[in-house]
């Protein structure tokens, strides 16, 4: 269980083991940060009015404050009753930690075992505590508080925190790491453009990696930034150094100190920023989304892989790359993003192309990439080691493709999409799976809204309803009948409907000039996972009466014994061609019963005068 803990070095926010409690608003969350940014000393209430409310607070602020410190003692109480106290100190209060973590102690504490490391000498190990202390940071300070009191705190705790960055970077240079450090620096400049401290480190990189060239560019850039935006010349540091590289000298400022260590054959690359743009229009999924929330710790992610499986075309990478983009600034070390292929045209990516990309992303050169799996494995969890990073391997075919792609240690989270439910992942590496079906008929109204516009939905509304239905409440078919609509502002939604009732559904859902874009052509990858045997119950489900049917009733359909049909049925429920929906019990969406159906007809499965389908 995730230890208890406060955490300001991102949002404000308090865990109870697991949980994430609810602190009641942000007033509370800027009463309980300034009693934490002063913990072990009485605050006033006064200046919990200021935290909370500015410089304009209402007549009854401290009678607010009152309340909800109150509120936060009772909730603190009750997460851990003989743990955290705030205590009532004359006219203020009074945080004591007792046994609670505190991100912000674990920072200086973190700084000062840096400080005792380098003071021995050893400064590979302070360079390490240096880069714990900052792996602490899930975002901005304090983010989310604008009063002016607790905006000074968060810029002072900024200034540290870059501080603490500029001082590692140059235990790095100190130990001969320069070339590793150009793509880190050139990334840091650009991301803090008027931190002079950083440029300085970018241009003795550079010139210690042999590109006297490139320093001297790096020193007119920043020059140009500072005279052009701020009207001011870069300071006495940058000014020395960049009279130092013109004159050419070999002083101690210039090169290596004795005794670095080699250059190693893995390059400090800028962090990754790998996730694909965000969906338009995403919505729903609020489930899935506090699911995903939920298994977030600040402390270190643990290691185990998140599943999130479901049918074709029902969001499961929208949701990943949705939830992702949310859940970016938890990852200070970047996000890896990396399409498997497991179901494209194209044969699926194995396992050690996959690490030979994510290798290369996270900084290693491409001659220096292992040619053997395991090596490239072993590789990869030691990059990722003590890291807080994100990896988004979507469209994955199976567990076997997935397995070598995961961390050996906490501090990652793996979030995986599968039309398959992976459920080796599941049962050897602890994977938590997320089930998606297709959106609830409000969900897809307001899909349609956002993509289609209010007036046009609000224009038909029954028309909206059914072309909701038709689609099966499936987001692909959704998004390919809005985006053939689009294509045609003057046609009506009730026009589309019209050819959707009279042909072949599956047929019509295809993106104008875009075959790869068809309900049919991502069912057809799905259908080609499953065995023959598979194929053919499918196939004679489409014959049932209506899209729910028990085992029973699929094995007397298949002429098959009750033991035979389970594992064929579990196997199309493991593709997601059928889902369970209760004891011994099965059902499929109306765009897969339509596509079952299709392809008896194909197969000649089905009889003459048989059903005939909507």
């Amino acid at each position: 269980m995730t230890p208890h803990g406060f955490r300001l070095l991102g949002p404000v926010e308090v865990r109870a083991g697991d949980d994430i409690l609810a602190l009641g608003g942000t007033r509370s969350e800027c009463i309980l940060a300034a009693l934490l940014l002063d913990a072990g000393r009485v605050v006033s209430i006064g200046r919990l009015v200021g935290a909370a409310w500015g410089d304009d607070p209402p007549g009854s602020a401290r009678i607010q404050v009152q309340n909800r410190v109150g509120s936060l003692r009772r909730l603190l109480r009750g997460a851990q009753p003989d743990g955290t106290l705030i205590a009532t100190k004359g006219s203020g209060y009074l945080l004591l930690l007792g046994d609670w973590e505190f991100d912000l102690n674990r920072f200086d504490q973190e700084i000062a075992r840096a400080d005792a490391l380098e003071g021995a000498g050893s400064l590979v190990e302070a360079s390490r505590a240096l880069s714990s202390a900052l792996s602490l940071w899930r975002g901005s300070a304090l983010d989310g508080l604008s009063t002016p009191l607790l905006q000074a705190a968060a810029v002072h705790l900024e200034e540290r925190r870059l501080n603490t960055l500029e001082r590692r970077v140059q235990l790095d240079l100190d130990l001969g790491r320069h070339r590793e450090l150009v793509p880190e620096l050139t990334n840091l400049t650009g991301a803090h453009p008027y931190q002079e401290g950083l440029h300085a480190l970018l241009m003795l990189a550079l010139h210690r990696s042999g590109r006297q060239t490139e320093a001297l560019h790096a020193y007119h850039r920043v020059r140009q930034l500072l005279d052009e935006q701020i009207g001011v010349a870069p300071g006495e540091r940058l000014r020395t150094l960049h009279e130092s590289l013109v004159r050419g000298d070999d002083g101690p400022s210039l090169v290596p100190p004795a005794g670095a260590l080699p250059p190693v054959t893995v390059r400090a690359a800028a962090v990754p920023r790998e996730l694909p743009a965000d969906v338009a229009g995403f919505t729903g999924r609020r489930s899935a989304i506090e699911e995903l929330d939920t298994l977030l710790s600040d402390d270190a992610q643990p290691a185990t892989p998140v599943v999130i499986s479901g049918t074709a075309g029902v969001g499961k990478t929208a949701l990943a790359v949705h939830w992702a983009h949310r859940a970016a600034g938890r990852f200070p070390d970047g996000q890896l993003y990396l399409n498997l292929r497991g179901y494209a045209p194209t044969p699926p990516v194995r396992p050690a192309e996959a690490l030979g990309v994510l290798l290369r992303s996270l900084g290693v050169r491409p001659e220096r990439v292992p040619t053997d799996g395991e090596e490239a494995a072993s590789a990869y969890r030691s990059l990722l080691a003590g890291r807080r990073m994100l990896v988004v391997l979507d469209n994955a075919r199976s567990a076997e493709q997935v397995r070598p792609l995961l961390p050996g240690s906490p501090g990652c989270l793996v979030l995986i999409t599968s039309r398959d439910r992976l459920a080796g992942l599941a049962a050897r590496d602890g994977a938590h799976r997320i089930a998606l079906d297709i959106l609830t008929p409000d969900e897809a109204e307001t899909l349609l809204t956002r993509l289609l516009g209010q007036r046009r939905v609000r224009d038909e509304p029954q028309a909206a309803a059914e072309l909701a239905e038709l689609c099966a409440h499936l987001p692909l078919a959704l998004r390919i009948a809005v985006a053939n609509l689009t294509q045609r502002p003057y046609r009506r939604i009730a026009d589309l409907l019209t050819g959707l009732r009279a042909g072949n559904r599956l047929a019509a859902l295809t993106a104008d000039d875009d075959e790869e874009t068809a309900v049919q052509v991502a069912l057809d990858r799905s259908y080609a996972t499953v065995s023959p045997a598979a194929q053919r119950l499918f196939r004679l489900l489409s014959l049932l009466p209506d899209g729910d049917f028990s085992a029973a009733a699929a094995a007397v359909l298949a002429d098959i014994c009750l033991t035979e049909a389970y594992p064929l049925l579990d196997r199309l429920a493991g593709a997601h061609l059928i889902e369970e929906c209760g004891k011994d019990r099965f059902t499929f969406h109306g765009l897969l019963r339509q596509y079952a159906w299709d392809r008896a007809l194909a197969q000649h499965a089905a009889p003459e005068g048989a059903l005939t389908l909507n």
